[in-house]
């Protein structure tokens, strides 16, 4: 019976060492963590670049552990996010937005590094340690070529903006298209600008705007704006006959009749994703030139147009046409 008894101990503890043997043997993966201030197209456009960036760069993603977090366009979550990232040891943070990417340079400190993405000031990052990325200013100038093009007027036109006051780039966006208006010889442009600190007040901010006299409204790189495209500002404008003019693509494919977008996809995201790569390579993030993509294309919604009574421009810039209709 004691013969019985030691071999089962013996054989327990020949099972355990193999255990911990087995165990040590296993290193967990390092985590490449990413923050996406919330969810509408252009981010979710911008992750999917910086995967084919990553992976384009030689990155095996299979030795990481990816981890992607939503903030939902609450920039406390995205600090909390950050935090929790950098005390996890990430062995990079790439940010999606503004917000997010204010969040991880502040949490990381230098520490970590950090890679943004779509960021349009890149002046907001620029006293940060150990951080690059990719930034997406507006060209203000041919965002009013467009406008001006397709509403056809000639003596004088009133835009109406909309801008979060969480969005620490909308105020730069507003005096860069208020700067464009007043260098316009051929007519009268004002912009008229409402900022809004509450997201359950848009409806108020776009009929506000709209009781003012507005002829159109352009969007900004504003994704507490944007994220409200579909769900808030477009029934409205569309009922009351007030174009609203994207700051990109996925915005006209929503419903907003033109815009001169850049490619958050293949160009934004694709080049944090390899900014990444290099940082996951050995190199200080901050040795690392930033990137500011200024490549625009002018797209087209033939179909919001045409229900808004929008008659398309004998010089359509070059549009591309993303109707579905």
């Amino acid at each position: 019976m004691k013969k019985t008894v030691s071999l089962i101990i013996s054989v327990a503890l020949i099972a355990m060492s193999l255990l911990a043997f087995s165990s040590c043997g296993e290193k967990a993966k390092p985590t490449i963590g990413i923050i996406q201030f919330g969810s509408h197209e252009s981010l979710v456009n911008c992750y999917e670049g910086i995967i084919l960036g990553l992976r384009d760069s030689g990155i095996d993603l299979n030795d990481y552990n990816v981890e992607l977090l939503n903030s939902n366009f609450d920039p406390s979550v995205s600090q909390s996010q950050a935090k929790t990232l950098v005390n996890k040891g990430a062995k990079v943070i790439i940010a999606i937005a503004t917000p997010s990417a204010v969040a991880a340079a502040n949490a990381a400190d230098g520490a970590v590094p950090v890679v943004y993405c779509a960021v349009t000031d890149g002046a907001t990052m620029a006293n940060y340690e150990n951080v690059t990325g990719s930034s997406d200013i507006p060209n203000a100038e041919k965002q009013l070529e467009v406008v001006m093009a397709y509403m056809g007027k000639t003596d004088s036109l009133k835009i109406g903006v909309l801008y979060s006051t969480e969005e620490s780039s909308s105020p730069l966006q507003v005096a860069n298209l208020k700067k464009a208006a007043e260098a316009v010889d051929s007519m009268n442009v004002t912009i008229v600008d409402k900022a809004v600190a509450d997201i359950n007040t848009i409806d108020t901010a776009v009929n506000s705007l709209i009781d003012s006299g507005i002829d159109c409204f352009v969007n900004l790189l504003d994704n507490t704006i944007v994220g409200k495209l579909e769900s808030n500002i477009l029934p409205i404008t569309m009922e009351k006959k007030i174009p609203v003019f994207g700051s990109e693509v996925e915005q006209v494919k929503k419903g907003c009749v033109a815009s001169s977008s850049i490619d958050y996809k293949n160009d934004v995201g694709m080049a944090a994703g390899k900014a990444a790569a290099e940082v996951l390579g050995g190199k200080n993030a901050s040795d690392i030139p930033p990137v500011v993509v200024t490549n625009p294309q002018v797209y087209i919604n033939s179909a919001a147009c045409e229900e808004l009574g929008l008659k398309l421009p004998e010089n359509t810039l070059g549009a591309k046409d993303v109707s579905t209709h």
